[in-house]
């Protein structure tokens, strides 16, 4: 899976979390449990319905500041959290504000992925 390591940054603390790169996701998607560590005021967020491959669900958006290859680049980022069940990551980086501004190069069959930064 095209994983990679980023700082997540709230408004009580950062988080190193992995998080996978998914073209077909719509926007950054993180679980509830992270935002409420990082100190996300949930109660106040926007809501949004989202529905996907596990099914439909309600997210509270809320701007994160990520941190991608050590700080070199911090993309600004709407990010919808929710009560989301993720195996070997915390974070999705989907096509809103990720796929928006940066370019990935995905080389399977050499089990490589490149995050091209602007």
């Amino acid at each position: 899976m095209p994983i990679i390591p980023i700082t997540i940054a709230g408004t009580a603390r950062t988080m190193n979390v992995e998080a996978l790169i998914d073209s077909g996701a719509n926007r950054c998607f993180c679980q509830i449990e992270i935002g409420e560590i990082l100190g996300v005021p949930l109660a106040s967020c926007p809501k949004e319905s989202v529905s996907g491959i596990g099914g439909s669900s309600e997210v509270f958006i809320y701007k994160l500041i990520i941190d991608i290859e050590h700080g070199i680049y911090r993309l600004p980022a709407d990010v919808g959290f929710g009560r989301f069940n993720f195996h070997g990551f915390s974070f999705i980086l989907g096509q809103k504000d990720f796929f928006e501004n940066i370019d990935v190069l995905f080389q399977r069959r050499k089990g490589a992925i490149e995050v091209l930064l602007p």
